[in-house]
C-alpha cells in the first residue's frame, strides 16, 4: 500500500511542478525506480501516466488554441512519428544498456533545465525551415525519455515567427500531449506498462496540474526551479555513483 502512496503522492507533485515549471519527470521516474521497477519499466510506466497532464495542459489553454492550429498541423506529423520511433528505440534498447544510460538521460534533463531560457533563445534563431527536423528529433527523445523536451519545443516554436508565449504554450503542451500518446500506446501495445502504478500516477499528475494551477499565482517559480535543479543534479550524481560505482 505504501507503495502506491508513494508512487501517487510523487506523481501528484510532478504534476504541479511540471504545470509550474517543467521536469516532473526528474521527481516521478527516479520514485518508481526506487519503488522496485526496471528503469525500462519505470520510463515506459511514467510516460503512459503523464499523458493526462499533457492534456490538462493543452485544454488549460484551449481559448488560445485556434491561434495555435496552423502550427499545431505543420508539427503534428513529425511529432507522432518522432514519439513513436522513439519508443521503439526504448523498447529496443538492452535493459542493461539502459541502466547505464539512466544517469546520463537525468544529467542530461537537469542541464535542459537548468540552461532552459539560453536553449530556447539558441533554438529560436534556427531557421525555420529545420523545423520540422529539429522537431522531429525533439519527439524521439520525448518517446525515449523526454524530460525537459517543452524547452526545446518552446525555442523552435518561437523560430517559426509565434511571439505570444500563450500560444507558444498551447502549441508545447499539444505537442508534448501527442508525443506522450503515440510513446504510450505502443508501450501499452507491447505490454510493458506497469498498470497497478500508471493508473494510480495518471490521478497524480491530473491533480497535481490542477492543483498548481489554483496555487501557482502564490508561488515563485524562480524557487520551483532552483529546487528542481538541486533534484535533478542530486539524482544525476546518486545514479552515477549507483550504476558506476557501487
Amino acid at each position: 500500500m505504501i507503495h502506491y502512496l508513494l508512487a501517487f503522492f510523487s506523481s501528484l507533485f510532478a504534476g504541479g511542478i511540471n504545470a509550474v515549471a517543467g521536469g516532473g519527470t526528474l521527481i516521478s521516474f527516479p520514485t518508481l525506480i526506487e519503488l522496485g521497477l526496471s528503469s525500462k519499466i519505470s520510463n515506459t510506466t511514467n510516460t503512459v501516466a503523464l499523458w493526462t497532464g499533457s492534456l490538462l495542459g493543452a485544454i488549460g489553454y484551449k481559448s488560445y488554441f485556434k491561434n495555435a492550429l496552423p502550427t499545431i498541423r505543420k508539427l503534428f506529423v513529425p511529432s507522432l512519428i518522432g514519439g513513436v520511433l522513439g519508443g521503439f528505440l526504448l523498447l529496443y534498447t538492452p535493459q542493461k544498456t539502459f541502466n547505464f544510460i539512466v544517469p546520463f538521460l537525468i544529467l542530461f534533463a537537469a542541464i535542459l533545465f537548468s540552461f532552459g531560457p539560453k536553449i530556447s533563445r539558441f533554438t529560436s534563431r534556427i531557421k525555420a525551415r529545420y523545423i520540422f527536423l529539429i522537431q522531429l528529433i525533439t519527439a524521439v527523445y520525448g518517446g525515449y525519455f523526454g524530460a525537459g523536451m517543452g524547452i526545446v519545443m518552446l525555442g523552435s516554436i518561437t523560430a517559426i515567427g509565434i511571439d505570444d508565449i500563450h500560444v507558444a504554450n498551447t502549441v508545447k503542451n499539444t505537442l508534448a500531449f501527442l508525443i506522450n500518446l503515440s510513446a504510450a500506446i505502443l508501450f501499452s501495445l507491447y505490454g510493458k506498462v506497469e498498470w497497478h502504478y500508471a493508473t494510480i500516477m495518471m490521478f497524480g499528475f491530473a491533480a497535481g496540474g490542477i492543483l498548481s494551477s489554483l496555487i501557482s499565482q502564490k508561488i515563485d517559480r524562480v524557487y520551483i526551479r532552483m529546487f528542481i535543479n538541486i533534484v535533478g543534479y542530486t539524482l544525476a550524481i546518486y545514479y552515477f555513483v549507483k550504476v558506476y560505482i557501487l
